[in-house]
């Protein structure tokens, strides 16, 4: 980049930045059904407010430009000035685009788009409190009057120190973007600290004043504003320690904190003219250190009169004549936001984007507003961080290694088994104790690397209001997308790959299942639909729900795209329910879409979207009442790297069957074997099974005694047997990919292992099983099609 700043600094911004952004478009879509919630705008215009001020250290000025654009926007909306509409709601999604594509270009190292200035006209507009053409009264009765909380503070005849403002190089291009956040600032201390003056709400008030505080100084450091952003970093000291201050010395440091806000405003006025203005305040320094500390001091004590502090300022020779701030006047609309009640959160700007208040500048000394108390000590910082950010690559290795521990810890038990046999009992437990020990601290071990690996789904579900509201608008229907379960947590490669098939669930829920609004009140339903995204757990697994309560699947529909690709024949129509009809569009190109859309219709999709979640070891069932509605549940293992298997023999050989797949296991009797249309079959309790004979599917020669027992698998709602010649018993194993280039036996394996005793086994693939079965009833009725036609003839 030419900025010239560390690639590890840019990094902690995107990724930093980049948690806000995706929060921030969620936000803003739900902000557009509650566009007058308080909370949920001080919560979006913080997280725009954090990333602009990160941005500006990192001088990306068509970043900063737009962010702040949006950003005064959304505070016109705070004061009341305008009402987020549609309208709106369009140019603030627009800005989140434009930032989302200049993040990818910071990552690719490309240059930044500079955002189309109708948009930065609009936004500007409407952070002026202009809406359609009109400019709304709040925005007049603004402008008429500045408050006494504002009042510039111009005297600077008792200055010790006014310089001009002096920048170089990305400041200049930023400096119009301080001045705007000081004020915005100022204004904001100055209504936090009159929730501060009352007792009953004074913790509120200091933890906000230390949150506006600490982005105040953050902006002013990078532009080397050391006088100023002193005082900005003890006012950050002095209200973190108020609340655990007696009563009598909190009056005493409220006096000093309403004194300094005064000084930092008339600050604030000098570099809106241009000059930087040093008051000597070591003395104010000093005073608010001993305070804090509980040490006494030598010096002016005016009283617990904090309505008039100028006497204070005066005594420590700070004049401000005729130019003092009344404290208790209110704020005016151009106030920033309202800070958040609770404590700083984990998502603000990337902790290291600068340096302390005394490394800033030459200015920031004991002469000009330290915040290092008398013994040298500089304070505490307000808060302590509780978590690290680690690099995916090192949780991978983590992983990796693990799954070699656990490797280990089943072949050491096999052998403590396999000895336990030829040693002295007492040899033999102290050998079985200790194979024990390993095994439980290595389960520890790896459930405390899982648990690392671990992310809520809101890391992807907070991405689908923004795609169903786009989705709404393109399709003219009415559609709220209600999520739940967001806090739900799955290994991380899972969340990777389960974006793009909930994405094509949802856009199909849209599409195909919500019907067009005067459709549903005809059918006696609301004018909107609604799509639910539920997340919750079942035991080892996640299930994810995608439902819809639109019109349902229409199974002569289904059957009419069917017999036209020779999917299924009349005949075998007539014997199908339901669900295995609605089972149909899981087929390669099935669709039953009228016209090919920019949504749907190629056929590219729902056969897609099984391949993808059985990659990920998971299952997708679908459940559909015409008129009511359609269900597809998502089911999904915590993890892909370790789990669970019945180790089975064929032969000689040694297979693992993924054991949240099984059903059971049954030795069946020749009166439960049969076959329908030359296909083995299995009768279990009243339901016929299809049947695989496992050496037939791993490709070994037929021996001389078939298999006796049949795995019961199931994928969904559909069930299949698997012969095989013994099970083995449970193991917990490692997965290892094969290479791309391996033989996998028709698609039936996925995988390979390490079993206890050393040897390799393959890991069964029960998709492709499945997939097989399907194959083969394919071909069956292909055969019986051609036969057929020969007939005919």
């Amino acid at each position: 980049m030419s900025n010239g700043f560390d690639a590890e600094i840019l990094q902690d911004f995107l990724t930093e930045s980049g948690e806000l952004l995706e929060q921030l478009e969620g936000d803003l879509v739900v902000l557009e059904s509650s566009p007058q919630d308080p909370d949920l705008l001080n919560q979006i215009f913080r997280a725009l407010h954090t990333i602009k001020g990160s941005a500006s250290f990192l001088a990306l000025t068509n970043l900063v430009e737009i962010a702040h654009s949006a950003e005064s926007a959304l505070n016109a909306a705070r004061n009341g000035q305008i009402l987020v509409d549609q309208g709106a709601m369009d140019l603030l999604l627009q800005a989140v685009d434009i930032l989302k594509e200049q993040f990818e270009q910071l990552t690719n190292g490309e240059p930044l788009t500079k955002a189309k200035q109708s948009l930065i006209n609009g936004l500007s507009r409407l952070g002026e409190g202009i809406q359609d053409g009109a400019t709304s009264a709040a925005s007049n009765s603004s402008s008429e009057s500045a408050p006494t909380a504002q009042a510039a503070l111009t005297s600077t005849s008792n200055c010790p120190d006014v310089r001009p403002v002096e920048l170089d190089g990305p400041q200049t291009d930023l400096f119009e973007f301080l001045i705007a956040d000081v004020n915005e600032s100022m204004a904001q201390l100055n209504k936090e600290y009159e929730i501060a003056l009352n007792p009953e709400t004074r913790v509120q008030g200091c933890e906000q004043i230390v949150e506006t505080s600490e982005a105040l100084t953050k902006a002013l450091e990078f532009f080397e504003f050391g006088a100023m952003s002193g005082l900005s970093t003890l006012l950050n000291r002095a209200c973190s320690a108020i609340p655990e201050l007696p009563d009598d010395v909190q009056a005493k440091v409220l006096i000093r904190v309403v004194a300094m806000m005064q000084v930092m405003q008339n600050q604030a006025d000098g570099l809106g003219s241009g000059e930087m203005r040093n008051w000597s305040t070591q003395e104010f320094s000093e005073q608010i250190e001993a305070l804090i500390d509980g040490e006494g001091f030598e010096g002016t004590e005016p009283g617990a009169n904090a309505e008039a502090p100028e006497e204070f300022l005066e005594a420590i020779g700070i004049n401000l004549s005729g130019t003092g701030v009344s404290t208790s006047t209110k704020a005016t609309n151009e106030s920033p936001e309202q800070a958040p009640q609770s404590t700083k959160q984990a998502v603000e700007s990337p902790a290291g984007f600068g340096t302390s208040a005394s490394d800033t500048s030459d200015d920031t000394d004991a002469a000009s507003g330290s915040v290092e108390s008398k013994s040298g000590v500089r304070a505490p910082a307000a808060a302590v961080e509780q978590t690290i950010r680690v690099d995916v690559s090192r949780l991978e290795t983590l992983m990796n290694l693990v799954g070699e521990l656990v490797l280990q810890k089943n072949r050491i038990s096999a052998i403590s088994r396999q000895l336990a046999s030829s040693m002295d009992v007492e040899t033999a437990e102290i050998i079985g104790t200790a194979a024990d020990s390993l095994d439980r601290v290595t389960g520890d071990i790896q459930s405390s690397v899982m648990r690392t690996r671990m992310q809520p789904l809101d890391k992807i579900f907070g991405k689908y209001p923004r795609l169903i509201r786009d989705l709404s608008r393109k399709t003219g229907k009415n559609i709220d997308l209600v999520i739940e379960g967001g806090d739900t947590e799955v290994d991380k490669s899972v969340i990777d790959k389960l974006a793009d098939p909930l994405v094509h669930l949802l856009r199909n829920s849209a599409d195909h299942g919500v019907e067009m609004p005067e459709d549903r009140v005809a059918n006696g339903k609301s004018d909107t639909g609604t799509i639910k995204l539920k997340a919750s757990h079942e035991g080892s697994y996640v299930q994810v729900l995608v439902a819809d309560d639109g019109k349902g699947l229409n199974r002569d529909k289904l059957l009419k795209k069917a017999f036209e690709r020779t999917l299924v024949t009349p005949e075998q129509a007539e014997t199908m329910s339901d669900n295995e009809v609605y089972q149909l569009i899981f087929h390669p190109g099935f669709s039953t879409a009228e016209q090919v859309s920019d949504l749907s219709g190629r056929g590219v999709g729902m056969d897609v979207v099984r391949s993808n979640i059985a990659k990920i070891k998971g299952t997708i069932d679908l459940t559909s009442t015409p008129g009511k509605g359609t269900e597809l549940a998502i089911k999904i293992p915590l993890t892909i790297a370790i789990m669970p298997a019945m180790m089975v023999a064929v032969q000689h050989e040694t297979y693992a069957i993924p054991l949240g797949n099984i059903l059971e296991i049954v030795r069946p009797t020749p009166e439960q074997l049969s076959t329908i249309r030359e296909h083995p079959v299995l009768r279990l309790r009243d339901e016929m099974l299809p049947l695989f004979n496992a050496e037939e599917v791993f490709g070994l020669p037929s021996s001389d005694a078939p298999p006796q027992y049949a795995v019961v698998l199931a994928l969904g709602d559909r069930r299949l047997g698997l012969m095989v010649t013994k099970p083995i018993g449970q193991q917990e194993i490692v997965i290892k990919s094969l290479d791309e280039n391996a033989n996998t036996e028709n698609g039936s394996v996925s995988g390979a292992t390490v079993r206890d005793d050393g040897g390799v086994s393959l890991i069964v693939d029960i998709a492709g099983l499945f997939k097989l079965a399907s194959s083969a009833v394919g071909a069956e009725q292909l055969e019986r099609k051609e036969q057929a036609a020969t007939v005919a003839a």
